[in-house]
Formats: structure tokens, C-alpha cells, sequence
């Protein structure tokens, strides 16, 4: 009898971790091939091209914000089909006087003396923009000329939201910069997959837009998972992932912030899950079977990782295979200690780097949850220090 709990524990830990890695994106992919979303563009030629905000949330970013608003100044639409408005969370540093010195460009900076997190700085700020699109880019998110050109044709499908972009990493000499890549090459599969098949769940923060009509105002703390979520549940629009909209960003400056990064915004799903607990209704929500796949069973992957590993040892002579199981198990933890080793030596070998990562962004999750059930929560988050890479432009990273 205790064998036979063992071995369910076993395989029920094992397919999960399966179907949340390899299962369900395959199965989303499948699905968006046979079953895709319709696109229903009603463009004309003729047609004006709508006014668009961009909104540039921002928290002591002196370091950063006059890059930015260079970089947003540059991207190819006409200026007076463009507002750009920067929103100080609270700053105490000179990120408005900088922010300011761009006025006689049209650029708009609103300052709120206290801090509130991005989503409520967001909140705020929406009701006293102009235009149809809302654009919401990072501060140390460098964004491609061509951007907004890329995002607004999507816009002529009415049934469209809002439209996430990707990001990639700038090259750097940071550990996690390896790390930080192949992880959102892995997601942006899977986001491009869930937008063909429907809606994309969810979006990156460095840069995204939404019609503002359906801007839904929202509590929560992660504003690129929320308002994005939010759009899809409760007014029925669905979001694009566009993969040729690209925000490219330096990785975090040390694998210890990375870590901190990774479990604030697994800890911040804990909390936004409350918010959006509508879409988990296999009977009324549109999107239950990719929120529940993706986003929720993911959170249990470390308790299967960690149950998985710890019956193994007394199902050895249970047959050959649980014998080899546990071997792999042994093998995946051991590459990862030494993908750790040689990237703190400066030597990095992909497929050892590769279950390094994968371990570490799943001891970020079990963290997590350990910092939920301790009741932490932070709705202004602390910022992440990264590389400020020697890039002028945006156009230099194409040469």
C-alpha cells in the first residue's frame, strides 16, 4: 500500500512537470495550427493613423529616463499622431528635472509625490492621456524604430485589445544575461502559440499596448500580467503577441538580482491571481485551459520536482525504470551545480548553463510560494540594477 502511494506521487509529479514544459506548449502550438484565431482586419488605405500615447512609468530612473525618451522621440511615427508622458512614481532623484528638459518636444511628465507601484502609478495616469493606443515601455527598455509600425495595423482587427511585444537581452558580461535569453526565447514561443490560438495571457512590461477604451482599471501589483489578463476576462478582447516588436534590455547586473527578480514577479502571481480569478472558469472563461496550463500548474512544478526527487530512493527496486529516473534526477541537479560553477568562473557550456537555469528559476518559484504563505507582499517593488550597456541607439544595435 505505501509503495503504491509512492508510485503515484511519483508519476503525478513527473507529468506534471512534463506537461507544463513540454506537454502543454506543444498541445498550444498543435492547437494554433488546426484551430487558429480568425483575423478580421478592416484597414483602408486611407485611413488616419490613430494617436498614440506612450506612457513611461518611472521610479529614480536619472540613471536611465534621457536615453529613453531619446530612443521613444526616434521611433518612426508622425509627431503629431504621437504623445509621449512620462509618470514619476514618486521619484526622489532628478529623473523629472531630466524628464523636464524634453517639455519644448512635446514630452508631458506628471509627478506623484508618493509612491504607489507601477499599476497604480499607471491607474492614475490613463485617465488624463489623449488618443485611441496606449503604448507602456520600461525606462531601460531600448525599443526598435520600427515599433509602433509594427503594432498599430494590428489594432484594425476589432476584436484586438491589445498587442504584446518581445524583448531581448542585450549582450552583456552578466551570468544571467545567457540565462534571461533562452528563457524568453522559450516563453515567446509559447505566447506566440497562445496568441494564434486565441489570446495571448499576458505581457512584458518593457513594452506593450492597449486600446485605451478598454484599459481596464485594476488592482494588482504586476501590471504586464493584469491589465493585459484583465482585457481578455472582462471585456472579451484578445491580446497578439507580435514577435517583430522587439524592446531590447541589458540582464540583470548579477544572478542575485535576477534571483530577487524572479521571485517578486512569481510572488506577485500569488497575489493578481485574486483579480482575475474569472478567467480560471472552464464555464465561462475562454481562456481557463492556457491560464490554469501556463500560468498556474507552473507555480506546482517546484513541489513536483522536489516530490519526485524525494520517493525516488525508495522505489529503486521498484523496476529498472524508476532506477534510471532517479539517475536523470541526479544527473539534471548535478549538471545544474556545475552550470553554477563554471559561469562563476566565467566559463559557460550551453547544456550545463541550460539545467542550471532551469533549476534556478525554480527554486525562484518555491521561494515564492515560501514568502506568500509567510504573507509578504510588496506593491512598490525595488528596482533591479542592470548593465547600462556602452549603446547610443537603438539603430547602433543593428550594425
Amino acid at each position: 500500500m505505501t509503495q503504491a502511494i509512492l508510485v503515484v506521487v511519483f508519476w503525478l509529479s513527473v507529468a506534471l512537470i512534463l506537461y507544463v514544459y513540454v506537454g502543454y506548449p506543444v498541445l498550444v502550438a498543435w492547437m494554433a495550427r488546426i484551430r487558429a484565431r480568425p483575423v478580421n482586419r478592416q484597414s483602408s488605405q486611407a485611413a488616419e493613423l490613430p494617436v498614440v500615447t506612450v506612457i513611461i512609468a518611472a521610479y529614480n530612473e536619472e540613471r536611465w529616463i534621457e536615453r529613453k525618451i531619446e530612443n521613444t522621440l526616434a521611433l518612426d511615427y508622425p509627431n503629431d499622431r504621437m504623445r509621449v508622458l512620462v509618470a514619476s512614481d514618486g521619484s526622489t532623484d532628478n529623473t523629472v528635472e531630466i524628464a523636464a528638459r524634453f517639455s519644448s518636444k512635446g514630452v508631458e511628465v506628471i509627478h506623484y509625490p508618493e509612491r504607489a507601484g507601477k499599476l497604480a502609478t499607471l491607474n492614475r495616469v490613463v485617465p488624463s492621456t489623449r488618443g485611441d493606443i496606449l503604448l507602456f515601455t520600461d525606462v531601460k527598455a531600448l525599443l526598435e524604430r520600427d515599433a509602433l509600425r509594427w503594432v498599430i495595423p494590428h489594432f484594425e482587427d476589432p476584436q484586438v485589445g491589445g498587442v504584446a511585444g518581445n524583448r531581448a537581452c542585450l549582450a552583456t558580461d552578466s551570468l544571467a544575461t545567457e540565462g534571461e535569453g533562452l528563457y524568453w526565447r522559450y516563453e515567446g514561443w509559447i505566447r506566440l502559440s497562445e496568441s494564434r490560438f486565441y489570446s495571448c495571457l499576458g505581457a512584458y512590461g518593457q513594452i506593450y499596448a492597449v486600446r485605451r477604451s478598454v484599459f481596464p482599471f485594476v488592482r494588482g501589483l504586476s501590471d504586464d500580467t493584469v491589465i493585459p489578463l484583465k482585457i481578455t476576462i472582462s471585456k472579451g478582447a484578445v491580446i497578439v503577441f507580435e514577435p517583430r516588436i522587439l524592446a531590447r534590455i541589458p540582464a540583470a547586473a548579477t544572478l542575485r538580482q535576477e534571483w530577487q527578480r524572479k521571485v517578486r514577479s512569481h510572488l506577485a502571481v500569488f497575489y493578481d491571481i485574486a483579480h482575475l480569478k474569472e478567467g480560471l472558469n472552464p464555464l465561462t472563461s475562454r481562456i481557463w485551459w492556457p491560464f490554469w496550463s501556463h500560468h498556474i500548474f507552473r507555480l506546482f512544478v517546484p513541489w513536483a520536482m522536489l516530490g519526485a526527487l524525494a520517493v525516488s530512493p525508495w522505489l529503486l527496486n521498484a523496476g529498472m525504470i524508476y532506477r534510471w529516473l532517479f539517475y536523470a534526477q541526479i544527473l539534471l541537479y548535478g549538471a545544474a551545480a556545475m552550470g553554477l560553477l563554471l559561469a562563476r568562473l566565467g566559463t559557460r557550456w550551453k547544456p550545463v548553463y541550460t539545467c542550471f537555469y532551469f533549476v534556478f528559476a525554480n527554486l525562484a518559484v518555491g521561494f515564492a510560494w515560501v514568502r506568500w504563505l509567510q504573507g509578504k507582499k510588496q506593491h512598490s517593488w525595488p528596482q533591479v540594477d542592470r548593465i547600462l550597456p556602452a549603446v547610443p541607439s537603438v539603430e547602433d544595435l543593428k550594425n
